[in-house]
């Protein structure tokens, strides 16, 4: 499935959710008038962090920023998620944040099929992680350095990337399949 383009036209995100993409995307240089501005476009007014969201109205919102701001907003907007989703308590090794990512995934959004993470360990420290959403490339790559610094592989050899060989959703393909080594 190609970036920005929800999996089901009734699937939903939790506000909390939404509103730290918002804080990304400020973060990035976006001025808030601006920001309400593309959500209002996509649907979504007044946003609250205990509301639930058109899934397509901030995919919306986030292709428009990420014309008019960069790639750069977009993967500002991913590293803001792990801040302000709902993320399982127990989660305290980056290990265990990339393994239930699909859980945290889950739980901040409802109302069909959403897609999914898949994570898989290559070796100590070194794992693939499959990601089939609409969020895009960017976004995700996000979501996972706000992980690597957040459980504590700042500082060493840290690799993240596209697997070798695999294909990416900026050029169409359902899934980005990301090599990350700690």
């Amino acid at each position: 499935m190609p970036q920005f383009i929800a999996h089901s036209p009734a699937v939903e995100i939790w506000g909390g959710s939404l509103l730290g993409m918002v804080e990304g995307l400020l973060q990035a240089g976006a001025s808030p008038d601006h920001i309400l501005a593309l959500l209002a476009k996509g649907g979504i007014l007044d946003p609250d962090r205990e509301g639930w969201y058109r899934q397509q109205g901030l995919l919306d919102t986030l292709r428009a920023a990420g014309e008019q701001f960069g790639e750069r907003a977009l993967r500002s907007a991913g590293r803001a998620i792990p801040l302000h989703s709902r993320f399982p308590p127990e989660v305290d090794t980056l290990d265990r944040a990339l393994t239930t990512l699909d859980l945290a995934y889950q739980v901040n959004h409802r109302g069909g099929r959403i897609g999914h993470y898949a994570c898989k360990h290559l070796g100590p420290r070194k794992v693939e992680l499959y990601c089939d959403n609409p969020y895009g490339c960017e976004l995700d790559l996000g979501i996972l350095e706000a992980l690597l610094e957040r459980h504590g592989a700042v500082g060493k050899e840290v690799r993240l990337g596209h697997a070798p060989g695999t294909s990416c959703r900026k050029k169409g393909h359902r899934a980005c399949v990301y090599h990350v080594a700690w």
